[in-house]
């Protein structure tokens, strides 16, 4: 069996750049939207995504996570918690999962009856809202899932570039468009 090719492992190689740029991307067509919106909700919907792409855009480049996780582990170890600390992880990733339940479910409530694009861009968020929850949970068996190798790439890197495909796709949508009737 052969190696993987060092641009399948997101931390080396071009693949963390690619998610970068892609981010990037997807914040200049969300403004791009924005500016051809017709409505303030829908005004509200692109800025709202292009601010999320920035700061996914950011996270990935400075690795924040990784810090906010050594701050926590060393706070832990100062305060005299760490040997509870998976109880403190289970109740953060759960709170997670709920913000991003609550903020999706609130999107699709600004969405309705907007265009497809924007639909196809809350589609794309919500896969990559999917990812940071994913990765937020890091359990050993669901870290060991993620780096599962699909089409060559780990699991949790095609989901995040996927997401992040999906949202360019919506936001790159052509500008004349009917409404889609969501209810």
């Amino acid at each position: 069996m052969t190696a993987p090719p060092p641009w399948a492992d997101p931390s080396e190689g071009t693949l963390p750049w690619l998610a970068v740029a892609g981010y990037l991307v997807a914040v200049v067509l969300c403004v791009r939207q924005r500016r051809h919106s017709a409505t303030a909700r829908e005004r509200w919907f692109w800025t709202l995504a292009a601010l999320a792409m920035l700061a996914l855009g950011l996270n990935k480049q400075l690795d924040l996570q990784t810090a906010l996780t050594a701050w926590g582990r060393q706070m832990a170890r100062d305060d005299g918690w760490f040997a509870q600390r998976r109880a403190f992880q289970a109740a953060f990733v759960k709170t997670a999962a709920a913000v991003a339940l609550v903020t999706g479910l609130a999107f699709a409530w600004l969405v309705r009856g907007m265009r497809r694009q924007v639909i196809v861009t809350l589609a794309g968020l919500m896969l990559l809202a999917l990812f940071v929850v994913i990765r937020a949970a890091s359990f050993h068996h669901i870290d060991v899932m993620m780096r599962a190798p699909v089409l060559g790439l780990k699991l949790h890197t095609l989901l995040e570039l996927a997401g992040i495909a999906v949202v360019i796709a919506g936001a790159g949508w052509p500008q004349r468009q009917a409404r889609l009737r969501i209810p």
